[in-house]
Order: structure tokens, then C-alpha cells, then sequence
């Protein structure tokens, strides 16, 4: 039976996504992202408003938060890696399958904050704060001062989701 395979990202011993190799399984979150995680009832709660929903991701890994995009939907992915960038848009199709159901996606390439701190405020519903590689959660991206960064993009009702599972 085929149906479950499927491929993973891989650095040291943290998987940084997976996506099934059937088609119907391609389009689900997994891992960190299914429907009943953090991120998904997030999402799904800010959907209830019935409008377009801005999402901004610090943290591309495959892409996986894309397939809660809609038609009109903003994505937008920051990763300080242009590699990530190249395996998520070639060897995953997360970013491809949402640009198709009509929703912006976009990878801005550099430190997160750093480029967060430059920006005019963004007004995200959603930002996902998943940059954190190996065990090592970067302390720059959880700082007073980040979190002030961050608060100054989100819509007045919006939710700050932050990953922070590790092995210790």
C-alpha cells in the first residue's frame, strides 16, 4: 500500500515537514500543522470571519502552513535559508497547490525580524513563529523587543502562534 508514503525535510534529527506522496493525503497539514494542532485552530478560527486571511510565517521548512491557503488568501513566508526556499518550491508542492487555489504566496529570503523591523505594518491575522532549528530556539526571535516587532504586523484581533517544541 502506497498511500501513506510520503517525504520529509530533514536537518540533524528534526523533521522540518512532511508531505504525503498520494494526492488526495498531499494537500492535508501534517506533522505540527494537521487540523487539530495549534496552528490549524488558529487558522481555522480566524477563518471564521469569512474574509480573505493574511498569514505571515517565519519559517518556510516545506511550506506545509500553505495548505490551510484559500482563493484570496496572503502567505507570507520569511526564511533566512535560499536553500529551504529551493527544496520547498521544487521538491514540495505546499507553495505550488496554493498558488493554484488563487492565493499569494510569497518567500521573502533574510532574517525574519530584521526584515520585519524595515516593514510597513502588514495587519497579519496570523503569524507563525516556527524558525527554530535542531533543539535551539533563537533567542533574537523571542525577545521583548521581537515580540513589540511582530505585534506592530498583526491585526487588532490577531493571534501570534508560536512553535516551541524541542527535545529538552
Amino acid at each position: 500500500n502506497t498511500d501513506n508514503h510520503s517525504r520529509r525535510l530533514i536537518n540533524g534529527r528534526i523533521t522540518h515537514g512532511i508531505q504525503y506522496s498520494n494526492p488526495v493525503w498531499a494537500k492535508l497539514g501534517t506533522s505540527y500543522y494537521g487540523s487539530r494542532s495549534g496552528i490549524g485552530l488558529a487558522l481555522d478560527l480566524r477563518r471564521d470571519s469569512g474574509e480573505n486571511q493574511k498569514v505571515g510565517v517565519v519559517g518556510l521548512g516545506t511550506g506545509t502552513t500553505a495548505a490551510y491557503a484559500k482563493d484570496g488568501d496572503q502567505y507570507l513566508f520569511y526564511d533566512i535559508n535560499p536553500e529551504v526556499k529551493r527544496v520547498a518550491e521544487e521538491e514540495y508542492s505546499y507553495l505550488r497547490d496554493a498558488r493554484r487555489r488563487g492565493a499569494q504566496i510569497r518567500v521573502l529570503l533574510g532574517d525574519a525580524r530584521l526584515s520585519m523591523e524595515q516593514e510597513k505594518p502588514r495587519e497579519f491575522d496570523v503569524l507563525v513563529l516556527d524558525a527554530f532549528s535542531s533543539d535551539a530556539i533563537p533567542v533574537h526571535l523571542l525577545t521583548f523587543e521581537a515580540l513589540q516587532i511582530y505585534e506592530r504586523h498583526m491585526d487588532k484581533d490577531g493571534v501570534i502562534a508560536v512553535h516551541i517544541s524541542n527535545r529538552h
